[in-house]
């Protein structure tokens, strides 16, 4: 869940893609999703505690609030993560109930 300063506390997907604290990381908005890579330059690091700081331009480009509860997709081989917000979800989940629906009505 995302807190009022736009962090996210999540330790054990960062833990499982072996980010510790102070490692960069490079935020792209991609269709609506976040993708975050390590990077060896980059504004935005793991802080001290441990928490994801989402930059409040990322925070507005995919509509995300405090209180939001997002979508975390950890890639531990290919070292990335995902970060889908509700809005995000609704899309895909939308268009992917539309097609269930109409293969099984007659």
């Amino acid at each position: 869940m995302l807190d009022r300063y736009g962090r996210l506390a999540e330790r054990a997907v960062l833990h499982a893609l072996g980010w510790t604290p102070a490692q960069p990381l490079d935020l792209t908005v991609v269709l609506g999703s976040v993708l975050v890579v390590p990077a060896t330059e980059a504004r935005s690091r793991i802080g001290a505690d441990l928490y994801l700081r989402l930059p409040v331009g990322v925070r507005r480009a995919c509509r995300l609030a405090a209180g939001d509860r997002v979508l975390l997709v950890a890639d531990p081989i290919a070292g990335r993560l995902l970060l889908h917000p509700p809005v995000a979800l609704d899309v895909v989940l939308t268009a992917h109930h539309a097609a269930m629906i109409e293969g099984v009505t007659p």
